[in-house]
């Protein structure tokens, strides 16, 4: 009995203990639960406007940078509800989403504080005509690599993984391969416990032996509000030519950093440079929330605002990119000072080169603010505001962590004020000390890695973006060579090797130009060619390193093992080659089978580049085929800390152990839209190893199309597969790009006789343009098609090399007189040979077999105006539905036109009141033409042709229109226009004679007689109109009347 109340004494305490370990757990639960991150994956039915309609014409016909990508030509107007996954990361102040399918954008962010978006949040997805390719979705942050542009899969599904990490952060990490350079990005976008801001850490590799272009900027946007001031650190902004404008009080005093300032002109692009700082960003003064960048300079120099215009011109894409959602801006974060386009404006900024081998990685921080009333410094871990009167200073504070620290104001050197900081991520702190405003102060908070400046001449750069007038029109050797490097960086590759055969022609020792020439020739393809221009530089200096770099790429890819090797071990004496050159030794040594050679150098390309990525590479490969399995799995984690979707690591670990479970994750890992892209290119990275085996397999898991159907025949080399292959295979969108598929199609061409060989092989070489022997290859195929894209193709290509094209034209059409692409390509053929009532009779057809194509419909509506058919024109214009590209203007110029010639022909007749409601109606934007109405828009022709009318009217106010075109011209006298001769006509009727010569020479002075324009305006003046100013034609006609 004794041991049993015991017993029931020890149960008693027991269930006791019991219940208070449970509330210990509960509650240790609940303290983890507040510091919880979470991730999860999900589909999210977002209400969408879908594009559709792929081009099969190889895009180099319109765009020659990004083939071999191909275009979409649809555009929704109505939506559909449709599934998109969605990945979510949360702790407990952040909420992000990431959408993989959408590029890999983050979609957006919440700060769980106020439930305000600091990234905007699209809530429907509204693909419209806006990137290189076609579609674009506006809002979140796009990841741009590559070249200038919305990168080519910011619309479509890219590779992704996501985790949760040991250290409690969640990671998504997206990214993809870009085609034209076959560099390799990644984005990991990472939200940690307890921090109310979210990391991007980007990585970007070149794994090519050439350089590449080199281009990223991380576009996100926020909401466009009237309340909206920017906080950019600069004192001057450049433009996308480099020339440099003020900022933020521009040349009419205007405060461009207050976004209700900038309701002037057209949409705005601020690149903002001019200090040394690390953050930028927005904040909404009546709202009292706002959003943020941090990155370090060194990483992010470029900070760029992008703007609608305000006026009705940037209004209709608010309609045409969301429903409900609003306007928005963009705050972009850049590697470079702006996102460069080449004009004839001479400047310091140029295009930039991604060398071979190198792996960039930076790290940024997004993040929210509230109720601190502007931006003034930020960190990774906080953002702080002052506030200045007369005699005090104010200071606010969002810190993004939990801090125990102290806050420090220093003036003149010593300490004048501290706090004592106990806050947590996102409370407002907010202390006000008397501070004379003279005085210029410090501010420091160590654990939040804030040190803020008053006095801003501390943080200007000592950096010009000016180049001098004796610079600008030198012409040096040097210069040409610049240049040469800048057009290889835009991928102009044409120009640039004019302009490098010109400097070697007349100058044997410049070696640069020599290995750079050379290295253009193996991009192209021509290795003898190559190999020639670098071994003549070899014979006058020997030890050269780029010289020799290229030599052994060369003869690595000859498969002259010997010589590649050893004019690479030259390169590796430069530390510029170094990691880069071993690197490609250790793959010569794989090709051998020398796997402990290839492991050896591999491991020293590691001492100069420790994330060489090849290098990495080649020690999984070595140590697999050396049977060192732990070695091996070791290789691979270390790949995988750098970058967790590389294909190669699945695949690895496939080979290691090739089960199925392995197999699905090997498929798994190759999530993007061309998916068969990412495949082949793996499997070329073992092909050039030797691995042949390899290569064959992971064809076999990858999906099934017709240029790896032939790499497997080629591998394989086996006759019968590359009969099977080609013969029951389409040749729309299969776009052959790659240096080292020119062999795979020579031999494949050479062994079975089939047109689709020549073909694919012409646009291989087309792509590296390498144009007349595309151009052999596609005439030898003559008339052995029957596909009629074929022949459309064929004639576009070799219309730009002006060929007549019509042959192939009338074929196509033949063959499928349905097809609106080949109907338009007749068409615009016809159109160009002014056979104006062919051209329309074929669109007529194509516009009546699809009245929602708004491409047929223009181009029908401009062979209506050529054959003076103006009421028919207007119809057309009324019912169609134009889903214009970004800065598109064509609908609106069809309609003026329409409107114009309907005019004349009334004014001719003498109907002048009729002629007056036309004009009147032309001044109207109808919205449906895909234009909105710009602030201030030109409308002198209308207001020239209104006073013709009403003069013939007797109407005493028709000189008010007069007085209108003055005006107007006076204002713009600054930019070039034709039209300024409307304003000379005006004051010479109004003002008389001596004030419209004066005007004349006052043009002449501001825009001298360069231009078109120019010329035209002063061979009209002087009856010289000897030339055919086609474009100028109405303007001619408009004039003729007085």
């Amino acid at each position: 009995m004794k041991y049993l109340v015991y017993f029931q004494m020890d149960v008693k305490n027991m269930m006791v203990l019991k219940r208070i370990f449970c509330l210990f757990i509960l509650l240790s639960a609940s303290k983890n639960l507040l510091s919880q991150t979470s991730i999860k994956e999900y589909n999210q039915e977002l209400k969408t406007y879908d594009f559709n309609d792929p081009s099969p014409i190889p895009i180099f016909v319109s765009n020659d940078k990004i083939y071999p990508y191909f275009s979409f030509d649809g555009y929704n107007i109505k939506s559909t509800n449709k599934l998109f996954k969605v990945i979510e990361l949360e702790n407990n102040h952040i909420k992000v989403f990431v959408t993989p399918e959408l590029g890999g954008k983050v979609w957006g962010a919440i700060d769980k504080s106020t439930g305000e978006e600091f990234i905007y949040k699209n809530e429907v997805v509204k693909f419209r005509n806006i990137s290189m390719r076609g579609p674009w979705t506006s809002g979140g942050i796009e990841f741009n690599f590559g070249i200038i542009g919305h990168h080519p899969s910011t619309a479509t599904p890219v590779d992704y993984v996501f985790r949760k990490n040991d250290d409690g952060t969640v990671s998504c990490f997206v990214g993809n391969i870009d085609l034209p350079s076959r560099t390799q990005w990644r984005v990991e976008i990472r939200v940690e416990e307890s921090k109310a801001s979210f990391i991007t850490d980007a990585l970007w590799y070149n794994p090519s032996p050439t350089s590449q272009s080199y281009y990223n900027w991380m576009t996100a946007a926020a909401p466009a509000k009237a309340d909206l001031e920017f906080y950019t650190p600069g004192d001057m902004y450049l433009e996308h030519s480099g020339n440099v404008k003020n900022w933020p009080i521009d040349d009419n005093g205007r405060d461009l950093s207050k976004y209700r300032n900038n309701n002037f002109g057209p949409s705005k692009s601020y690149h903002i440079v001019g200090e040394y700082n690390d953050f930028f960003g927005g904040y909404y003064h009546e709202s009292k929330y706002g959003f943020g960048h941090w990155g370090k300079y060194e990483d992010i120099p470029g900070q760029k605002l992008w703007l609608w215009s305000q006026s009705r011109a940037g209004g209709i894409w608010e309609d045409l990119l969301t429903d409900t959602d609003g306007q928005y801006i963009e705050f972009q974060a850049g590697r470079l000072f702006v996102q460069y386009s080449p004009t004839k404006d001479h400047n310091p900024i140029s295009n930039v080169s991604f060398e071979p081998y190198r792996v960039d990685r930076w790290k940024e921080a997004w993040f929210p603010l509230k109720q601190i009333d502007g931006l003034s410094d930020a960190s990774e871990y906080a953002a702080l505001h002052t506030i200045r009167n007369n005699d005090s200073l104010t200071i606010k504070l969002n810190p993004f962590i939990k801090t125990n620290s102290s806050l420090e104001v220093i003036v003149d050197g010593e300490l004048y004020h501290e706090e004592k900081l106990i806050l947590d991520p996102m409370d407002v702190f907010s202390s006000k000390i008397f501070l004379n405003k003279s005085k210029n102060f410090e501010v420091k908070i160590d654990e939040l890695e804030i040190y803020y400046e008053s006095e801003k001449s501390k943080k200007i750069i000592d950096r010009s973006f000016l180049t001098d007038d004796i610079s600008k029109s030198q012409v040096t050797e040097q210069k040409l060579f610049q240049q040469a490097k800048e057009d290889i960086a835009y991928r102009e590759y044409d120009q640039a090797i004019h302009k490098l055969k010109k400097i070697v022609a007349e100058d044997n020792y410049n070696l640069d130009a020599r290995s750079l020439l050379g290295e253009l020739y193996f991009k192209m393809g021509l290795f003898d060619k190559g190999l020639s221009v670098v071994k003549e530089g070899l014979k006058l200096d020997t030890y050269h390193p780029s010289l020799n770099y290229v030599a052994g790429i060369i003869h690595k890819e000859l498969n002259d093992n010997l010589n590649g090797k050893e004019a690479l071990g030259w390169a590796a004496r430069s530390t510029n080659y170094r990691s880069n050159a071993y690197s490609q030794i250790a793959d010569i040594f794989l090709r051998e089978k020398n796997y402990e050679e290839a492991l050896s150098y591999a491991e020293k390309s590691l001492e100069n580049n420790v994330n060489n990525i090849p290098s990495l590479e080649i020690i999984a490969i070595s140590n697999r085929f050396l049977k060192k399995q732990n070695e091996h799995k070791i290789a691979l984690e270390k790949i995988e800390e750098l970058d967790p979707i590389h294909h190669i690591i699945s695949f690895e670990r496939y080979l290691s152990s090739p089960n199925k479970e392995n197999k699905i994750k090997v498929l798994d890992s190759h999530r993007s839209e061309l998916s068969y892209q990412t495949f082949l290119e793996l499997s070329i990275s073992y092909y050039n190893r030797g691995l042949i085996e390899e290569a064959i397999n992971i064809l076999e898991i990858g999906p099934d199309e017709i240029i790896n159907n032939i790499w497997k025949a080629y591998l394989r080399n086996d006759k019968s597969e590359l009969a099977y292959a080609v013969s029951n295979s389409d040749i729309n969108y299969a776009f052959p790009f790659r240096r080292e598929s020119i062999k795979t199609l020579n031999w494949a061409k050479n062994l079975y006789n089939n047109w689709k060989l020549d073909y694919f092989l012409a646009l291989n070489l087309w792509g590296k343009g390498r144009y007349e022997d595309s151009q052999n290859l596609l005439s030898n195929i003559k008339h052995k098609s029957d596909n009629s894209i074929f022949y459309l193709n064929r004639g576009l290509m070799l219309e730009k090399l002006d060929v007549d094209p019509i042959n192939d034209f009338n074929k196509s059409y033949k063959l499928n007189s349905k097809n609106w692409r080949i109907a338009r390509a007749l068409s615009n053929y016809h159109f160009n040979s002014k056979n104006y009532k062919l051209s329309h009779d074929i669109l007529k057809k194509a516009f009546n077999n699809d009245k929602s194509n708004y491409i047929i419909g223009m181009d029908y509506v401009k062979t209506l105006v050529k054959l003076e058919k103006y009421a028919s024109a207007i119809s057309v214009l009324d019912n169609l539905n134009i889903l214009p590209y970004e800065h598109a203007g064509e609908g609106r110029e069809l309609y003026t036109s329409a409107y114009f010639g309907l005019a004349m022909k009334k004014i001719i007749s003498s109907n002048y009141k009729e002629a007056l409601l036309i004009l009147n109606k032309s001044k109207i934007w109808p919205e449906n033409l895909g234009v909105g109405k710009p602030y201030n828009p030109d409308e002198r022709i209308q207001d020239y042709l209104i006073f013709h009318c009403m003069d013939k009217l007797n109407d005493p106010s028709s000189k008010n229109y007069l007085s209108n075109i003055i005006d107007y011209t006076e204002k713009n006298i600054g930019s070039v226009s034709s039209n300024h001769i409307l304003g000379y006509e005006a004051i010479k009727i109004i003002q008389g004679e001596k004030s419209s010569e004066n005007f004349i020479k006052n043009l002449v002075s501001i825009h001298k007689i360069d231009s078109e324009e120019m010329k035209f305006i002063i061979d009209f003046k002087t009856n010289n109109l000897s030339k055919d100013y086609k474009k100028f034609d109405l303007l001619h006609k408009v004039l003729l009347l007085k």
